[in-house]
């Protein structure tokens, strides 16, 4: 099991580069680690948004109540010459109907935080990753610098 429930932030600025749009690959996967959600607020409204590793699409995928909000894809990687098994995130989506809440620094943050934890070295192809590794200097340590390797990698997916 891989979840990470975390309180929305409603209103906490999200920094430029997260790719927001149209459920692109928006279904959620069955075999998603997990189903479960957390409780919505009397109104219906969901109160806490989560955040669910789903290694059938090799993605993590964050979801607000029941609805699935976005998700960061990856492709893990064992490189020669590198001194861990690597995961390197290639696109970050939260959907238009989510933007501004910080779900993608969440998402990021969660999502690299379970990378390290399963001693693997983060590779930030995605700019929106890319950028929040630059600003988040606890995650330096665990970051490897893009090779052409990592590039061929992600083209094969």
């Amino acid at each position: 099991m891989s979840e990470s429930q975390i309180p929305e932030t409603p209103g906490a600025p999200e920094p430029d580069g997260a790719h927001h749009g149209a459920p692109d690959e928006a279904a959620p996967d069955t075999t998603a680690q997990d189903t479960a959600a957390p409780e919505a607020e009397a109104d219906g409204t969901p109160d806490r948004a989560f955040i669910r590793d789903n290694p059938g699409k090799r993605r993590f995928d964050v979801f607000v109540g029941e609805h699935h909000a976005g998700f960061s894809k990856y492709r893990d990687v064992d490189v020669d010459g590198a001194d861990a098994p690597q995961r390197i995130f290639f696109h970050t989506v939260v959907f238009d109907e989510y933007e501004g809440r910080g779900l993608a620094s969440t998402l990021t943050r969660t999502a690299l935080e379970q990378t390290v934890r399963e001693g693997r070295r983060i590779v930030a192809v995605c700019p929106y990753v890319a950028r929040w590794v630059e600003h988040h200097e606890e995650a330096a340590a665990h970051v490897d610098a893009v090779q052409p390797e990592h590039l061929a990698a992600i083209e094969q997916v």
